[in-house]
């Protein structure tokens, strides 16, 4: 049975993996990235997308402020 460990240091992990516990990471293997990444892929993947969408909506609004200043100054 592997052995649990917690990580209390960076508490900005426990957001992303709401667990803030998993199997205890050697360094020296590896693989053991490669495991941990597979592990929260689908995780990553829904803060990728979720991070992109919210990226994309900021934008928008960055654009719209700004028509709308150009359309102000014309009036």
């Amino acid at each position: 049975m592997k052995r649990k460990s917690c990580i209390t240091q960076n508490h900005y992990l426990q957001e992303a993996l709401p667990t803030g516990c998993w199997a205890r990471v050697n360094r020296n293997r590896p693989n053991s990235r490669k495991c941990l990444l597979k592990r929260y892929q689908k995780k990553i993947d829904t803060t990728l997308a979720a991070l992109a969408i919210g990226l994309m909506f900021l934008a928008g609004i960055w654009i719209f402020l700004i028509q709308l200043a150009e359309f102000g100054f014309h009036s």
